[in-house]
């Protein structure tokens, strides 16, 4: 009896996932799903701290710094722990972190909870690069990454009506349905890989798993802090990474004024915050009912092209606010670039695996989190300031320069590395 896969003329066996891949989906759904994110945290301090505006914003900005760490900081740990350690790290921290901003209402020790409390929740997300690393071969890289994709967003879109809905009435609800999904994502992670010998790199396809990074594969297992500083600086000191993740940074400062001038310039045209609202969550129904379409229906698109289309499709689509002036054209703008993120992301996680020496999954993932929480703390003010002193269409005509520009980048990588290709003699049989 045939498979399905193979009834088709050309096409590639769809490997099944395994369980642990299966453990992980749902443990980021419910991750997302109950993580107190920047806005729910601020209305919480809100209405049960009792302290001012300003100290709630000064909170909300070191939960971000904590959030930036914990990219760089959770690739190493999984990197040493495996993904078991990483998850259960970040869950107990998110816990203890709740835990405190629960009983606790002076400012400082609320800083150093809020500090925690987003350091956890990027922790924990270069695990997943991990397991995919070690539980899946090479091909099936980018559709379990589109997958995780998916489940984090299937979270996002639920989390604020149940946020909401709690926080009406009480806000300590809310802390429990963050310690809730932490304690079950911390239970399904007792049955996630440990560390791994650095010999055993997980299922290979036939590609292998090449060194290209530039620093030898070094063991990870070597002085403590020497090589936790040489696993945190490894991709960067890779060209290749290096210069995708100068780019990938360039195209979150773009795709993140969403968060920050998106709204305001959308107040400055006469919508209100709900007409925001309901926009912007056109990108998570976008994403929840095409994410899986969209990653088969590229599947064959080298990782090139598709970069390179991504970051056309986020230019097009923020440069397109400028003429904007309605819910229904930024809401056609948003289309377009939603396309974009979801082309880049599942290709941006293996990519990074690709280019990462054995061992080293985790690090090369945390340092992409790392530059995209970058583009959020500059590019928003820069954002913002750009947006008060020369008005819209300045702002959203440089976003779309900018990812133009970060097209070009990304065309001539992909010309040089066919270059490359050319040169190099035919392999033997």
């Amino acid at each position: 009896m045939t498979s399905r896969a193979s009834t088709r003329p050309g096409a590639e066996p769809r490997v099944p996932l395994p369980r642990v891949f299966w453990l992980l989906f749902t443990g980021v759904l419910l991750n997302r799903l109950g993580i107190l994110v920047p806005s729910f945290l601020a209305l919480f301090l809100a209405a049960e701290s009792g302290i001012g505006p300003g100290v709630t914003g000064i909170l909300v900005g070191v939960w971000g710094a904590g959030s930036v760490a914990g990219s760089l900081a959770g690739g190493v740990l999984a990197d040493r722990t495996g993904a078991r350690g990483a998850i259960l790290v970040s869950q107990l921290t998110a816990i203890g972190a709740c835990a405190v901003l629960a009983a606790v209402d002076r400012p400082t020790v609320l800083a150093a909870a809020a500090l925690l409390a987003g350091c956890a929740s990027t922790l924990h997300k270069p695990a997943g690069t991990v397991v995919v690393a070690q539980a899946l071969p090479r091909s099936e890289h980018v559709r379990a990454f589109g997958l995780l994709y998916w489940a984090s967003n299937i979270g996002a879109a639920i989390s604020p009506a149940v946020s909401g809905f709690l926080l009406s009435a009480s806000g300590y609800w809310l802390v429990a349905l963050n310690i809730t999904t932490a304690l079950a994502y911390a239970g399904l992670a007792q049955r996630l890989p440990g560390p791994r010998p650095l010999a055993d790199g997980g299922p290979k396809d036939a590609a292998g798993a090449a060194d290209v990074s530039g620093d030898g594969g070094a063991d990870v297992s070597g002085d403590g802090g020497r090589e936790t500083l040489r696993g945190l600086l490894a991709p960067f000191r890779s060209p290749a990474t290096a210069w995708f993740l100068a780019l990938s940074f360039s195209l979150a400062a773009i795709y993140l004024q969403k968060q920050s001038a998106l709204p305001l310039d959308m107040k400055a045209h006469g919508l209100s915050s709900q007409v925001y609202g309901l926009v912007v969550s056109l990108n998570g129904f976008l994403i929840i009912t095409t994410q899986p379409l969209v990653s088969r229906l590229t599947r064959r698109l080298a990782v090139d092209v598709q970069f390179l289309c991504a970051a056309v499709l986020v230019a097009v689509g923020f440069g397109a606010n400028a003429v904007a002036a309605g819910p229904w054209a930024y809401a056609a703008a948003l289309v377009v670039w939603t396309v974009g993120e979801m082309l880049l992301v599942p290709q941006a996680s293996a990519f990074l695996v690709r280019h990462a020496p054995p061992g080293r999954a985790g690090s090369y993932q945390g340092a992409y989190g790392f530059v995209w929480n970058l583009g959020l703390v500059i590019g928003a003010p820069v954002g913002m300031a750009v947006l008060q002193t020369w008005g819209s269409a300045a702002l959203w005509t440089g976003a779309l320069l900018l990812g133009l520009a970060t097209a070009t980048a990304h065309a001539l990588t992909m010309l040089r590395t066919h270059r490359r290709a050319r040169r190099r003699p035919a392999a033997a049989p």
